[in-house]
């Protein structure tokens, strides 16, 4: 066979390979509720990055399927496709990897170092975005001095995936106080879209609580949120976030029934937290504080001295962007459903796809 021919046969081949026919899914398909979303984040703290995301709803299982791509170039590595597989009866969670096709099995109640890993995947990746610390971190005894959450509906309206929605705003300001009297003020600001619900929406509602109630019935106490909020109040966070519908039973506090006067289904949501930080300031030195160093001679100690004080110039430039950083949100978070429906779905949406293999047992 010459070389032309060989050419030729592999380029065959390659289109006859190309059109073969994807495998044919013979599992069964039953009724599901999907909701189609799109969201995006970025901020101070976390790397800018959108992506769009698919929830399938049963009863007794929940597939959410997610997919985002950083803003960055340097960021494409952590580029995701992902699904986790909820599956409430046998009290099991498959994180899906797509890109690797790769899958984790757990608990239901989740991977033990799912947070840890996201956070630092994201909080190491770029030099642009700022460390978050706590306060015992920095050292800093602090007092809740303020605390305040309100709820406005602003009665303006605007059309979201061809519905009429209304608009709530809600804001929540924190005020923590050190012994000296300096202040740190957190605002955190939610602004929601809701619609009247259709027929579809209500009966997504009624299946996302029923597994809901699956879930938390199957998960106890072990969950962080449910160990701190207890299941009402865990209901309450769903209802908040458009998961489940509200009940006279989700009023756990005072906020929860502030938040249950948000009325229809959420189409959007979004979320910024600001922060001014004054509490336990950390004093600066100015580099021309520095003694001078005359070991190198005199003119080496003068051409020192008259570097830092230009330096010093220098800092107060980046001081004065740092504050202009400061106006704008440490974290930004905008959520929106572009669709609600019942579907027949196949039952391998809720299982690991074919030739997939485990990467952790926990």
């Amino acid at each position: 066979m010459t070389f032309n021919r060989k050419l030729i046969t592999l380029a065959v081949a390659s289109v006859l390979a190309s059109c073969a026919a994807p495998p044919v899914d013979t599992t069964p398909k039953n009724p599901t509720s999907v909701v189609t979303a799109k969201f995006s984040v970025n901020g101070l703290y976390l790397p800018d990055h959108t992506g769009k995301q698919t929830v399938y709803t049963r009863e007794n299982m929940r597939a959410i399927d997610q997919k985002a791509e950083f803003d960055s170039f340097y960021m494409g590595w952590a580029d995701y496709d992902i699904t986790n597989i909820f599956r409430m009866t046998e009290n099991l969670l498959w994180e899906v990897d797509h890109d690797r096709e790769t899958y984790r099995e757990c608990k239901l109640s989740g991977c033990a170092d799912l947070f840890e890993n996201f956070m630092a995947k994201t909080q190491a990746s770029s030099e642009e975005e700022e460390e978050y610390e706590t306060y015992e971190e920095r050292g800093c005894a602090v007092t809740l001095d303020k605390n305040d959450f309100t709820v406005v509906a602003t009665n303006s309206t605007r059309q979201i995936g061809g519905l009429p929605a209304q608009e709530y705003t809600a804001t929540w300001v924190t005020e923590f106080k050190d012994s000296a009297g300096k202040v740190d003020l957190n605002l955190l600001q939610f602004v929601f879209w809701t619609t009247t619900p259709t027929a579809e929406m209500t009966h997504a509602w009624k299946v996302h609580e029923k597994a809901t109630d699956n879930y938390l019935d199957t998960v106890g106490d072990n969950n962080a949120l449910v160990r701190l909020l207890g299941k009402d109040g865990y209901k309450a966070i769903s209802a908040f976030s458009g998961d489940v519908e509200k009940t006279d039973k989700m009023q756990f506090n005072s906020i929860t029934q502030k938040l249950s006067t948000i009325e229809g289904y959420p189409l959007s949501v979004k979320m910024e937290w600001f922060q001014k930080s004054e509490a336990c300031p950390v004093a600066k030195k100015k580099r021309a504080d520095t003694p001078l160093d005359f070991s190198q001679g005199l003119g080496n100690a003068a051409s020192s001295f008259l570097g830092n004080i230009i330096k010093d110039e220098a800092d107060k430039i980046v001081d004065g962007v740092v504050e202009e950083w400061k106006k704008d949100a440490r974290v930004r978070y905008i959520y929106e459903v572009t669709s609600v429906s019942e579907k027949q779905i196949h039952d391998s949406q809720f299982n690991i796809p074919n030739g997939y293999t485990i990467d952790d047992r926990q």
